[in-house]
């Protein structure tokens, strides 16, 4: 789940507090990540800096698997090229913030576990 770190950052998922932790991005559940536009891209990686406690924030959890991206710039460059819907990718994203949240071994084991997830890693989001 590298690429997902770097990608959305440093703690990307690490989150947490932030903006907009709790919304949807703006982006058709559907659309292949493959085939987000740089403007789906954006609203990605706004919806995933607000879960991870804002650009460039640390992990709170020093098991975090994903982290905040540095900056949108960064961020859009960098997202991932892979074949899974937006719909899966949120969930796993989402799965994984709760688990980083809670911070437990437990936790992320299942978030690591979980399908959305195995189907996003076996894709090569995190790559």
């Amino acid at each position: 789940m590298t690429r997902i770190a770097k990608l959305l950052g440093a703690a990307a998922i690490a989150l947490g507090a932030g903006c907009g932790g709790s919304s949807s991005p703006n982006v058709n559940g559907s659309t292949q990540i493959s085939a987000t536009t740089d403007a789906d891209k954006m609203s990605l990686c706004n919806w995933f800096a607000g879960l991870s406690g804002g650009y460039g924030s640390a992990p709170t959890c020093s098991m975090a698997v994903i982290t905040a991206p540095p900056s949108e710039a960064e961020c859009v460059s960098s997202f991932p090229d892979c074949a899974v819907p937006v719909s899966t990718f949120e969930a796993c994203v989402r799965t994984i913030v709760a688990a980083q949240n809670t911070c437990t071994q437990a936790s992320i084991a299942m978030a690591e576990s979980d399908p959305n997830c195995a189907t996003v890693g076996q894709a090569g989001c995190f790559n």
